[in-house]
């Protein structure tokens, strides 16, 4: 039998994507049986009607649940929040702009059924396919990444992608400092180091949109990235 899920979602300014980003996973997961739960953590703010989108979607889909924060506080701050509320035996991370494939997500579950600790969607395979990927951030991802696993030893092609899938009791066993992005880099690495090394990673299409709009900055969160590597590394000693 399929494990249980819980879908963390992060929703800032979403009102363009969030609709079709909810009702692609609840088709995909309703199509193979899965028990599930979504848990879209919004940051409610003047002129975006990302909540109200997901309240009127909520209405028809009881798998919907919203939890509900003023002002920005942050994606990390989401999905802590996301974290301490998930109550099925997998936590799955994604992004409220449709940047993954939902049939992708389910295939990530899938795979949780044979005993991993965690599961990430790989971006960067030969199967992979990726659109309107900013080439500057491709590079200084591709330079995390290979530091990351020279550092820990752990072999992921694609560590700081957001969308990964957990067994919730990892997850809930760990002492977040993140506060940004960054947060998809500290989550696997800690989950690696306290013993999840079970993990596994599937080849992933993701759609990264117009760079215009992007909430990620390298100069504003590249050091970011820094700080949790070398915070994760004196953990891990």
């Amino acid at each position: 039998m399929t494990k249980s899920t819980s879908i963390i979602i992060p929703a800032f300014k979403e009102e363009e994507k969030i609709k079709n980003t909810l009702t692609g996973i609840i088709n995909s997961f309703q199509k193979e049986n899965i028990k599930f739960e979504i848990l879209v953590v919004i940051d409610i703010v003047s002129n975006d009607k990302t909540f109200d989108i997901v309240k009127d979607l909520s209405n028809s889909f009881n798998e919907i649940k919203i939890i509900t924060r003023n002002g920005k506080l942050g994606v990390a701050s989401a999905i802590k929040e996301g974290i301490l509320n998930v109550s099925n035996e997998i936590s799955l991370i994604v992004m409220g702009d449709l940047s993954e494939s939902p049939e992708d997500l389910v295939k990530m579950i899938l795979k949780m059924n044979s005993g991993y600790d965690m599961v990430f969607a790989n971006r960067f395979t030969q199967k992979s396919t990726f659109h309107q990927y900013p080439y500057k951030k491709f590079i200084v991802n591709r330079i995390c990444n290979w530091t990351a696993k020279t550092l820990f030893h752990i072999n992921s092609k694609d560590i700081t992608n957001a969308v990964k899938a957990y067994k919730s009791s990892i997850l809930k066993n760990i002492v977040i400092k993140s506060t940004s992005f960054e947060i998809f880099l500290e989550l696997p690495l800690k989950a690696y180091i306290e013993g999840g090394k079970n993990f596994t990673e599937i080849s992933s299409s993701h759609f990264a949109g117009d760079p215009k709009n992007s909430k990620f900055s390298i100069l504003k969160d590249g050091p970011k990235y820094v700080k949790i590597l070398i915070h994760c590394l004196t953990f891990s000693r």
